[in-house]
């Protein structure tokens, strides 16, 4: 892990110095999908907000392009969209372009305190310069050493709700073998991973005596397994075995696809609208028809044997694509895509915490900073507040005395109601900004950690709708307490209701990105 911490701060800094003298290679094109066209409003308004307070480098153009209107595309149609929709800006410049992409659309339903302002934006426990940064931040320096790579241009590909962290030393001898990768191929980056890892994501079967003794190599692919079980992984001859007989797997994580492949692709996506009328993965139907078996003898291809469906004719169309893997020996792969794996990585104790070297405190003021053994993240907590470890805030204005207990995630909220003395473990609270005509109320949710948050709660109408962020947190507190039926809180009744689906719906960003200037000012008064 040493080697790791020490080559990402060193990352962060060379970075930050090379944008500040503006001599760096970078992305002619960033993009960020979105599911909708709502969700491309929210996104370019927190992309605006970051670039105009210089959180962004500004040299790169940057773009969000939402999928068509009716469809769920999954990342594999929202990728060739994207493409499309480039073609159609950037013409066969394109084809030239370093462009880096990352999936972001999608409701985040598992972690709902990012639903309405989407993961990418999430804010982490890390400062640059000062400033705490977001997930966006982190990925666009994480994936910038990869650049010297795409010496005639691509895509980038990577997703919104992982981070990944590595040592890159001898990156340098790839990069002068790198015009043995193919342009009309892909390089896909591989972790060593724990079986069980390897159980859910992507697995690369590599040859038997490909294996080297260096921190990082490259080395051509048989089969890309998707999620596959113990004995799956033993007959495909995906298994490597360590010097102890551990075992181990690759998995899948980033990749880019070279510029003749690219114009592949665009030509494909032309060329097939019913990719815009069913859901397909980047990875799991793009990514796993790939590698150098034969087509008969890969597992995908067997279950993808109908040429007339789409995931049929993208197996037929680029499964005989070259595919390398550039394996990362020392690596990590961290996913923040639930409350339970954001508890679990943003915490003091965490591996990821210490590799990239973040503080309990980021960009906050506290009154009582002895008071924090969790985190808190831009926020200014005005009275004492005991903050245990495993509790996450950001973005929360604290003017009372509290107690925040264990594996709790308090986030976007105004706490001042003296009622208030302890915030309940393994809770998730936030509060929301939504438009009603012209009034714009506050809601705030709150879910247990542990809650199964697919489909029962998203049109449940249990979250009530107030004039104020703290009358607001209040209530959904008194509610979660079970102090509500005790309280003289009748008029509260009569009063809007709103459900989770109506929550993602009617956000209203301006009021929340307003939110978060008042507790930046509010810290810097403090300062």
């Amino acid at each position: 892990m040493e080697q790791i911490q020490k080559y990402m701060v060193r990352l962060a800094q060379n970075f930050n110095k090379s944008f500040s003298e503006e001599k760096a290679d970078f992305w002619d094109c960033l993009v960020i999908s979105a599911a909708d066209e709502k969700q491309k409003d929210c996104f370019q308004q927190q992309l605006d907000e970051q670039l105009k307070n210089g959180e962004l480098p500004r040299a790169p153009k940057y773009l969000v392009i939402a999928d068509c209107p009716g469809s769920i595309l999954g990342s594999g149609g929202s990728t060739f969209h994207i493409l499309k929709q480039l073609k159609d800006l950037f013409g066969n410049d394109l084809f030239h372009m370093k462009i880096w992409i990352s999936h972001a659309g999608g409701s985040s339903k598992r972690l709902p305190n990012l639903s309405c302002t989407g993961k990418l934006f999430c804010p982490l426990p890390l400062e640059i310069e000062g400033k705490a940064i977001t997930i966006l931040n982190l990925k666009i320096i994480l994936t910038s050493p990869f650049l010297k790579l795409m010496k005639n241009g691509g895509i980038f590909i990577c997703a919104s709700d992982d981070i990944e962290t590595y040592c890159l030393d001898g990156l340098e001898s790839i990069v002068e073998k790198s015009n043995l990768l193919t342009e009309d191929g892909i390089v896909a980056i591989a972790h060593p991973s724990s079986i069980a890892i390897g159980n859910t994501h992507g697995v690369y079967v590599i040859p038997e005596f490909s294996k080297r003794d260096e921190n990082c190599w490259l080395t051509s692919c048989l089969e890309v397994l998707q999620k596959p079980n113990y004995s799956t992984m033993k007959m495909r001859k995906a298994l490597v075995k360590l010097g102890d007989g551990e075992e181990r797997v690759y998995t899948d994580s980033m990749f880019w696809c070279g510029p003749k492949l690219v114009k592949k692709m665009v030509t494909f996506a032309e060329e097939n609208g019913d990719l815009y009328r069913t859901e397909t993965c980047i990875y799991g139907d793009f990514l796993a028809c790939m590698g150098s078996r034969p087509a008969e003898e890969k597992l995908y291809l067997k279950s993808t044997s109908d040429s007339s469906t789409i995931k049929g004719k993208i197996a037929s169309h680029f499964g005989e694509t070259p595919l390398n893997i550039m394996v990362l020996e020392q690596s990590h792969f961290y996913h923040l895509g639930t409350m339970p794996e954001y508890l679990e990585n943003l915490n003091p104790t965490s591996e990821l915490f210490q590799t990239l070297a973040m503080k309990p405190i980021a960009q906050s003021f506290c009154r009582e900073p002895s008071g924090i053994q969790g985190i808190v993240t831009t926020s200014c907590l005005e009275a004492d507040v005991e903050s245990m470890i495993g509790s996450v805030m950001d973005s929360c204005i604290v003017n009372v005395p509290v107690v925040c207990e264990r594996q709790t995630i308090v986030s976007h909220c105004v706490i001042d109601d003296p009622i208030i003395q302890v915030i309940p473990s393994c809770w998730m609270f936030h509060t929301a900004a939504v438009k009603q005509e012209n009034s714009v109320l506050y809601v705030t949710i709150a879910f247990r950690i542990d809650d199964d948050l697919k489909g029962r709660v998203e049109q449940s109408r249990g979250w009530k709708g107030l004039g104020t962020m703290s009358q607001s947190f209040t209530a959904t507190w008194r509610m979660v307490s079970n102090r509500e039926k005790n309280e003289e809180f009748v008029q509260t009744n009569t009063l809007q209701r709103f459900s989770m689906e109506d929550i993602v719906q009617h956000k209203y960003i301006p009021a929340m990105m307003q939110h978060r200037e008042n507790v930046l000012h509010k810290i810097s008064s403090r300062a």
